[in-house]
């Protein structure tokens, strides 16, 4: 807290204070309260008694901070940890509302394109069958639909063209020969099943 007073000119309280002014008690309520001093921070004096004899005295650090409202110690507290950190290099900044709203809407951005990408991954990362495709529930699992139902033969060649350049022993992104062999034995099951 002092090398932040000292970098910006001014005494602790004043830094605090200046904190205050700018951001708001009010607007400290939600943050965290960085807790009493640490035990590195408190130190010990020996004290004389009137009795002559000598006590070990334990001294927490203590600040005053002049304000127009009654501030608790938590409050300056905060206060001090959000002067000690605005503007340093790995502490937090101000901002506007505009820059927030500009970060907000990068987060929604890329949000739905996690989303997106985790139902792409899900639909190639199906685990090959251990046994030969018999029923139409495995022939969808391979091809990464939920059920038969309502399928034509146009909807699973497309989503077999759409898969089979992905699993491709030669040129597939994820080649895999056993996967794209079932991609074959799924479509054909599929179609024949359609068929019939």
């Amino acid at each position: 807290m002092d090398s932040a007073a000292t970098a910006r000119g001014m005494t602790v309280p004043a830094l605090i204070r200046s904190c205050l002014t700018l951001v708001g008690p009010e607007a400290l309520t939600h943050l965290p309260d960085p807790g009493s001093p640490e035990p590195v921070d408190v130190s010990h004096r020996t004290v004389t008694l009137k009795s002559g004899g000598t006590r070990r005295v334990r001294v927490v650090p203590k600040l005053r901070v002049r304000h127009a409202t009654p501030l608790d110690a938590a409050t300056v507290r905060k206060a001090a940890w959000v002067a000690a950190t605005i503007g340093s290099d790995d502490g937090a900044h101000l901002i506007t509302a505009g820059e927030l709203n500009a970060v907000e809407s990068e987060m929604s951005r890329c949000r739905l394109r996690l989303e997106q990408l985790t139902a792409a991954l899900e639909t190639l990362a199906f685990r090959p069958l251990r046994q030969p495709i018999r029923k139409p529930w495995q022939a969808t699992y391979v091809l990464g639909f939920t059920h038969e139902w309502g399928l034509d033969t146009q909807t699973v060649n497309s989503r077999f063209r759409t898969l089979a350049p992905i699993f491709h022993p030669d040129t597939g992104l994820l080649s895999s020969a056993e996967r794209m062999s079932q991609l074959l034995e799924a479509r054909n099951f599929l179609l024949q099943h359609l068929r019939s």
